[in-house]
């Protein structure tokens, strides 16, 4: 009889715990927010800014005229001792994404820049960043 107790009791714990998992599972994730962005440029770039909360900001090619590779740099508009700023090599490749950190709270944008060698680079892209 003790041990048919203590089975129902380990069931129904079991069955809080999954009900608990699946609910918590199903909850809203952040906010998010996506920026679409086209650029053409020869040397140098920088995309309009927004706000947003720290986290991970993502950049994902949609459109690519060519594969050039650039540099982008996550900036923040923000002067002083230290503009918190990230930078990353990147070739345009439809489909091909690209993680950034955004270390605080605050209004950033990207400046993309490559070698002056008489090329455009050229394409769409999709910003995703935590919405302010």
């Amino acid at each position: 009889m003790l041990q048919a107790t203590r089975r129902r009791a380990v069931r129904a714990t079991a069955a809080a715990l999954c009900t608990a998992a699946l609910t918590l599972s199903q909850a809203n994730p952040a906010a998010a927010a996506e920026k679409k962005v086209s650029f053409a440029f020869m040397y140098r770039m920088d995309t309009q800014a927004w706000k947003q909360k720290m986290g991970k900001v993502s950049i994902l090619f949609t459109w690519c005229r060519n594969q050039r590779s650039f540099h982008a740099t996550l900036m923040r508009d923000d002067w002083g001792s230290d503009t918190k700023l990230e930078g990353h090599a990147l070739t345009c490749i439809k489909g091909k994404r690209a993680y950034f950190d955004a270390k605080t709270d605050g209004t950033y944008y990207f400046t993309f820049t490559k070698a002056d060698d008489g090329n455009f680079v050229e394409g769409n892209a999709t910003i995703s960043y935590p919405a302010a």
